[in-house]
Parts: structure tokens; sequence; C-alpha cells
């Protein structure tokens, strides 16, 4: 579907606690389950349990109770539609999310949660080594949201016709060291793609990654027909164009859900605790028992197993260096307050 025209507005859509809504000559309209593909500001598109895809409204009562940085409802949301006699579609209730995948709002003057995708099975974070070039702190972000949402997570190396296979090699090694499926890419020349295609057949999968990463350009070779827009990279800043500019989730032909993000910059972690953050590094969890303090940050303590298995080389260095900037992050933004003197951020 196309994004809702600009003069679009809530209350001009039939069905929307506008007057003469509801059905004609008093009976009930229609209702259908559905599952939201798109959010614009007005409008969310809506892919039905029957097989229709429908634009809809909500009604204005339900945004009474938001805050202004609040969004009412996420791509990948599971909702009720109302469909009345004339056409219009009413998204009416929502149901409890599964699983959320969320990162904390950039710029918000207080904490905020902001839900990239609701109800997603897998995570398939996606990162190329040249334009842009690999950023690898971000990468071990995506990871460490998609652990804490408790979400299958799979690592997409992209663009290796950029680099030596030496390269795109040793950065896959450190990843599937760490218990993650890795899948080496190029949608140039389609290496790569039958994997990824594979690894989201019949499931929901989100893929994230930095702008310019290739996520859109992948999916479009798994399969042409989504016409998702490809842009390439800033030559000025050498990062990627924000191309996708909501969070859309395609239906496949073999009926697979895949969601396109757009290319985020900056991944604040939401409601994890700087006490739990090892536990999201997979290749953390079998060592953290045999430390010799149940409280080990695992950063100056003696003792810890944690840092003895980076010193013998069976944890990748960097790998433990993104989570020292992480744990300190975290520790960091318990001791300080909120920008507007309210609560101190959940962490």
């Amino acid at each position: 579907m196309r994004p809702p025209d600009p003069e679009f507005r809530r209350a001009e859509s039939p069905g929307a606690d506008s007057p003469g809504a509801g059905s004609r000559g008093g009976e009930s309209p229609r209702a259908e389950d559905g599952l939201v593909l798109a959010c614009y500001h007005d409008a969310w598109d809506v892919a039905l349990d029957g097989g229709e895809e429908v634009r809809c409204s909500v009604r204005a009562r339900h945004f009474a109770k938001l805050r202004k940085d609040e969004k009412l409802l996420a791509a990948g949301d599971r909702v009720r539609v109302e469909i009345e006699d004339d056409g219009a579609c009413v998204i009416e209730k929502s149901f409890p999310r599964e699983t959320v995948l969320s990162r904390l709002l950039p710029g918000s003057r207080r904490p905020t949660e902001q839900v990239i995708i609701a109800n997603a099975e897998q995570l398939v974070a996606v990162a190329s080594f040249v334009g842009p070039p690999l950023n690898r702190r971000l990468l071990d972000r995506f990871l460490v949201i998609g652990e804490d949402a408790e979400l299958d997570c799979a690592v997409v190396l992209n663009k290796i016709d950029l680099v030596s296979e030496d390269t795109w090699r040793r950065h896959a090694r450190v990843y599937e060291t760490a218990g993650y499926r890795v899948i080496p890419s190029c949608a140039v020349d389609g290496r790569g793609v039958p994997e990824l295609a594979s690894l989201i057949e019949g499931r929901f999968s989100v893929l994230a990654g930095t702008s310019g990463s290739g996520k859109s350009s992948l999916l479009n070779a798994i399969e042409p027909g989504l016409g998702i827009r490809v842009r390439e990279v800033s030559e000025k800043t050498r990062k990627g164009k924000h191309t996708t500019s909501n969070v859309t989730v395609f239906r496949l032909n073999d009926g697979s859900l895949v969601a396109d993000t757009p290319g985020f910059r900056e991944l604040g972690l939401w409601r994890i605790a700087a006490a739990e953050l090892g536990f999201l590094f997979p290749e953390f969890r079998e060592r953290i028992p045999d430390c010799k303090y149940p409280s080990c940050s695992h950063g100056p303590e003696p003792g810890c197993a944690v840092k003895a298995a980076v010193e013998a080389g069976s944890i990748d260095a960097d790998r433990y260096g993104s989570y020292l900037k992480l744990h300190d992050e975290l520790s960091t933004r318990r001791k300080t307050a909120a920008p507007d003197g309210g609560p101190i951020p959940p962490v």
C-alpha cells in the first residue's frame, strides 16, 4: 500500500468517531482480526487474516491517554478491525503483544520506549563491510536488544564482495563462536540469498541494521516483486540514506512475514538492567556461574570467569569491549535523573 495522502485526517475518516459513524441501518459491522503492516500519522495498513489488505483509522477515544511522544500501535501488532457497510475500516482493539523489540526513543525529554516491532519471532541483524563500514558495536547492540526481547537472533554480514575472504571469515567466526547463525551475503551476486530466504521462511522476522547495510536489497533479491526502494550511500557522509522511513511488514509469497526497518544510528537500550547485561551475551552465560562473586560485573573484580575466558581467547576481546561499553552506559544512566527532573530511567 502507498502512504496516506498528506491531507488525510483521522476525523475525516468514516467511522473514526465522526457523525454517522457505524453501520448503516443499525446493522453490526463485520469484524476481522489482522496484523498491522505499517503505521503512518493518521492511518494504519492492516493485513486481515482473510487475506485482504486494508487502510484503517482508529477511533479518537483511543488516543485520549497517550503522551505526545507515545504511539498507539506498532507494526506487527495484532488488531481487530471493524469493516463498515461503506467499506470504512476502523481498528477497534489491539491484542496483547507476545514479543516486543524496543529501543530508548532518541531525543525525548523523558525516557520513553519506542517499539520497533511487535510479535516478531526472529531478529536478523544485518551489517555491511563497506558503505557503511562494519560497525561491530552497533551490531552487538542489535543482538543485545534481540536477546532481551527473547527473539531468535542471527547475523547477516553483507557486501562480502567488497572485502577479502579472510576478512569476512574472521568476523563471521566471532559471531559463530558466540553462538549465532551467520550468513555471509552479497545481494549483487546472490551469495547468501538462498540461505537467508531459508532462515526467514515460515516465520515472522525483522531485519535490522544501519542505513545502507543492504536490508532492502536482500529482501528484493529474495522476492523481486516486493520492489522495496533502495538508495546508495551518501558520498558526503559515507553513511546510508534513510530510504525506509517506517517499519514495514511484508508478506512474502510463501506466507512468511518480514519487517524491513529504518537504518538506526542510535540504539539506546530500554529496560535492561546492568546486572542482567551479561546474560544477553550468549558466550558469557555458561561462564557466569563460575565467577567468584555472584554479583560480578565482569569488570575489575578478581576471579571473573568471563574475563578469564577473554584473556584465554575463547571470548572475543571486541565483543567483551562492547559489553563493557554497554555496562558503563547502563550504570551511568541509573545514576542520572531524567533531564526534566522526572524519575530515573529504567535500566
